[in-house]
């Protein structure tokens, strides 16, 4: 297997809002964690006030980042897309050149088992996508095949080990074959030569399960229903965005 040699310019902060507990870290010039916390909370709740308190953990203004990691999913449509308009906000009050990179969240997971061990034959990864259909990994060889869905039908027929990560909510219960693991996102640190784990970007792009391709991300104003109109309202991109603000200021 070959090893990632391109190393991120340091500091460089993480966010992973693709779960129910979203996770943000600062990785120092030696690849290590300066500061990290995994939230209790999705990314909707605890974005902003946990990436506020690494970078005071690791005593670090927003202005001090160079690199920006992120997930791409899949995972929380949701917790992904507030994390791709933080990014885009911070680089934006930064006003200079950043660097970009993302990674797969079955992909990390696949990394991750591999290089413990576990994983010495044909194995597949899925994690929750919509009823009776799941995103799928197959790994084999130590060669990380590309995330592609698979049906209830194909996933009930496959013979091999088989590793679920669950979503906050799921669609449906996994088959009684597979065994559930964690999400750690943790362990990037020790995983970054891994080959084709972290990709560098040039815009942010998330991973979009229902075509198997990756859409550029572009922020735009959610525009609510004549229901939503009349019951109340959601939380608007530009409240998000002043909470960015806040964490850069």
């Amino acid at each position: 297997m070959k090893e990632n040699t391109e190393a991120p310019a340091y500091p460089a902060l993480v966010v992973d809002g693709s779960s129910s507990c979203f996770f943000s870290g600062i990785l120092g010039k030696d690849g290590e964690w300066l500061a990290s916390k995994t939230a209790d909370e999705p990314a909707l709740e605890s974005l902003f006030t946990t990436v506020d308190e690494v970078l005071k953990s690791a005593g670090l203004k927003l202005e001090a980042i160079e690199s920006y990691i992120y997930c791409e999913g899949p995972g929380s449509v949701l917790g992904l897309r507030l994390c791709a308009m933080a990014i885009e906000t911070w680089r934006r009050i930064q006003g200079r050149t950043t660097q970009l990179y993302s990674y797969n969240s079955l992909k990390l997971v696949a990394a991750r088992l591999l290089s413990e061990g576990e994983i010495k034959e044909s194995t597949l990864l899925i994690s929750d996508w919509k009823k009776d259909t799941w995103n799928s990994l197959q790994v084999e060889a130590n060669t990380l095949n590309e995330v592609t869905p698979i049906h209830a039908g194909e996933l009930s027929q496959w013979e091999g080990p088989v590793y679920h990560l669950p979503a906050r909510k799921g669609w449906q219960k996994a088959p009684d074959n597979t065994v559930e693991i964690a999400y750690e996102p943790k362990t990037i640190p020790k995983l970054w030569k891994h080959s084709g784990l972290f990709e560098p970007r040039s815009t942010i792009e998330l991973y979009n399960s229902g075509i198997n391709t990756f859409q550029k991300w572009t922020p735009q104003r959610h525009r609510a229903t004549p229901e939503q109109s009349e019951g109340g309202r959601a939380t608007t991109e530009s409240e998000n965005q002043n909470s960015a603000s806040k964490t850069a200021s």
